[in-house]
């Protein structure tokens, strides 16, 4: 799905009646076959809140519970070891993108791109924070700071204590990008944000300095479509480097100091990666899952089997197989060494947009719908 950028929607209709070329019709989910069961999904618990809303909505899992939202401004957290509510909050807004933060301060953010702080033992309103414009992915919290980011290109540091800003700091998206954006990625002393453009931002976090910035794709094509570039992955990173992927570009692993990218491969993703101690997993637009060696990029192997499912960002299980959820409910396990898929279990008739969240036992997925479940894997 396409978004404008500063464009209105009719402008953007004139584009592609002006010769846009436009995105085909997406492909339809291919049917699953019968697999040789290897991973067993055990449902520890499950409960069902409401419906998610335009922006992104995944749960928050920290060492004490699990926190979602849904779109009519409900915020819920239950037990992350038994599921058990815990409090829930109603804030009477309708919701765009949720959950951020930690045990301590939870923030969801409203249509009208208002950040609200919740306390996260509680669910009490501490305060709110109104933005430049519409909010579509959850805040990222830590280091002693509150990031949002805003569809019109802004960067806000807020203080978690009182949600006062900081600083921000502003980048012109492109006319037309598509309907997503990374999450800021936070470390010690900076700010990692991917741009629509395809470039790379290393920000202070005290002051939202420019430290480096790096193109990972340049745009190229006649149409606007032809040139779209977007990070929409979020960022993932290690000791070791920091891990890239763009729409129509390339995953790329750069280096952390001087933002040099130290190897790329031309695999084009808007949905995400993954990343533990030697890979790094990719879906790409096609759905095919992609395994590359962390340290040369090179690709592994590639699981074809799944296209049109529409798979979620992926994430690792406790025993460090794959899993991801796909555009009908299902959650699927893959085979780290091979790629083949070892199991199967379907949560809910809607489709699984969000990362499934791995904790040190189990892995908590969430439905559009607003069904989330906790699964221990056994072999």
């Amino acid at each position: 799905m396409l978004k404008a950028g500063s464009l209105s929607a009719g402008l953007c209709a004139l584009l592609f009646m002006a010769g846009c070329a436009s995105e085909p019709p997406p492909v339809p989910p291919a049917k699953l076959v019968p697999i040789t069961t290897e991973v067993e999904l055990l449902r520890l618990w499950s409960s069902r809140v409401g419906e998610v809303g335009r922006g992104r909505f995944e749960p928050l899992v920290t060492e004490e519970q699990v926190v979602v939202a849904d779109r009519r401004g409900k915020v819920s957290s239950f037990s992350r070891d038994n599921g058990m509510r815990l409090w829930a909050s109603e804030l009477d807004v309708r919701l765009n993108s949720g959950v951020g933060g930690d045990d301590a301060r939870v923030y969801v953010s409203d249509i009208d791109g208002t950040v609200h702080a919740l306390d996260g033992r509680t669910g009490q309103l501490l305060w709110q924070s109104q933005a430049s414009s519409e909010i579509l992915v959850p805040v990222s919290a830590g280091y002693g700071s509150v990031l949002v980011r805003s569809t019109d290109g802004r960067i806000v540091a807020l203080e978690p204590q009182d949600g006062s800003e900081r600083w921000s700091v502003s980048n012109t998206p492109p006319a037309l990008t598509l309907n997503g954006y990374s999450r800021p990625a936070l470390l010690a002393g900076g700010v990692l944000v991917g741009l629509d453009d395809g470039r790379l931002l290393a920000l202070n976090l005290d002051n939202g300095k420019l430290i480096w910035e790096t193109v990972v794709s340049v745009p190229s094509g006649r149409s606007e479509v032809e040139r779209l570039v977007d990070i929409d992955a979020d960022i993932m990173l290690d000791d070791e480097g920091i891990y890239v992927a763009n729409y129509q570009g390339k995953v790329a692993r750069i280096e952390p100091r001087r933002g040099q990218i130290v190897w790329s491969n031309p695999v084009s993703t808007g949905a995400g990666i993954a990343l533990n101690d030697d890979s790094l997993i990719l879906v790409d637009d096609n759905d095919t899952v992609h395994r590359l060696d962390k340290q040369t990029g090179r690709i592994l192997w590639s699981n074809e089997t799944m296209p049109g499912r529409r798979l979620s960002p992926p994430s690792f299980t406790p025993a460090g197989d794959i899993v991801a959820g796909d555009v009908e409910g299902y959650v699927h396990v893959l085979d780290l060494s091979s790629g083949r898929s070892i199991g199967r279990t379907r949560l809910s008739e809607e489709p699984i947009k969000a990362r499934p969240v791995t904790t040190r036992d189990a892995v908590v997925v969430q439905a559009t719908d607003g069904l989330i479940a906790a699964y221990r894997f056994a072999r």
